[in-house]
């Protein structure tokens, strides 16, 4: 896959797993009803055997870089951590700037803490939000060709006993479920999220949401029939480089290479406009950009108003590059905002 195609699928990617992470864990639950199963249709990892470090993944053994700021302002103070909502095992242990970030926080705020959801309410808004209530099945709302390649390629995946199960779903749903299969090897592994999430919980720290699972789900809900439709036919046409894609994602934050995720940022940028033309400001400012002036907002109130203390702020690493990024919204909000390493 080409680092172009990562920097366009790590923007949905991410967002995907908050979501797929907390259905996976529905279905270790061994949900009694048939309703529960469909809406938790992807499966816990079994033997999945973890796929090994890549040459490039190999400075995870003095400790994962990922991405950290130091953010300094007139009232509090703090530390923005750009995450991977997944992990493999020999990711860990982190940086020990990272690790110090965490210790040294009063305050942890993340997207959302998935070590605290309520998976039947998951189960239940996902069934409100993606179920197909007017006759129609998946089919009726994706070419042909991109449907037959759907069902080909679930068929021969982990998904395989519930392939027929997607056709009572909208597009959105069924693309994210798809794009998200080869994350389903980490899930024995909590991802940097959850590992921040513990931590905090562990140490008596305060955790802050900065969503809810409820704003998560209305962003693919929120998609127009052409956005659904295009998201549904590229992740299709993507299925074969997912696992490529994936695993370069996970070295790129294990290196912690600033100039890469930038890069990558841009790149995400390039690509969106040439495969979706004018939807695609539409669809960045549903994804990224709404959500980083929201959360913007949100950590200039914490930072300035809030309770004295340390905040840590914990969200997606391409949340915090790009001019509308929370590094350059923080700063033209007065903060100063210095990249750790």
């Amino acid at each position: 896959m080409s680092s172009r195609k990562i920097g366009f699928a790590f923007n949905r990617f991410i967002l995907a797993l908050i979501l797929i992470l907390t259905l996976s864990a529905c279905n270790s639950d061994k949900a009694n009803n048939k309703t529960t199963e469909q809406a938790t249709s992807s499966p816990s990892p079994t033997a999945t055997e973890q796929q090994p470090a890549s040459k490039d993944a190999e400075p995870a053994k003095a400790g994962s870089k990922g991405y950290l700021w130091k953010i300094t302002g007139d009232h509090n103070s703090g530390y923005l951590a750009g995450t991977i909502h997944i992990a493999r095992k020999d990711m860990y242990p982190l940086d020990e700037d990272l690790e110090q970030a965490i210790d040294e926080a009063d305050y942890i705020a993340l997207e959302l803490d998935l070590t605290k959801v309520d998976q039947k309410k998951t189960v239940e808004l996902v069934n409100e939000k993606a179920l197909l209530t007017d006759g129609t099945t998946l089919r009726d709302h994706v070419a042909e060709e991109d449907y037959e390649k759907f069902r080909s390629i679930l068929k021969k995946s982990i998904l395989s006993a519930a392939a027929a199960t997607f056709d009572q779903y909208e597009p959105w749903y069924a693309a994210m479920t798809l794009e998200s299969l080869p994350a389903m090897k980490y899930m024995t592994t909590d991802g940097i999220d959850q590992y921040i999430a513990k931590q905090a919980h562990k140490e008596g720290k305060t955790i802050i949401e900065l969503e809810s699972m409820e704003s998560q789900l209305g962003i693919f809900d929120s998609f127009s029939k052409e956005m659904q439709e295009q998201y549904f036919h590229q992740t299709v046409e993507s299925a074969g480089t997912a696992s490529t894609g994936l695993k370069q994602l996970l070295d790129m934050w294990t290196l912690g290479n600033l100039k890469l995720l930038e890069t990558t940022h841009d790149q995400f940028e390039e690509e969106g406009k040439k495969t979706m033309g004018e939807q695609f400001k539409a669809y960045n400012d549903t994804f990224l950009v709404n959500r980083n002036v929201e959360m913007a907002n949100k950590i200039d109130q914490y930072l300035a108003e809030g309770e004295e203390g340390t905040y840590l702020v914990a969200v997606g690493s391409l949340h915090m590059v790009g001019e509308q990024g929370l590094v350059s919204l923080l700063e033209k909000k007065g903060y100063t905002v210095e990249f750790v390493k």
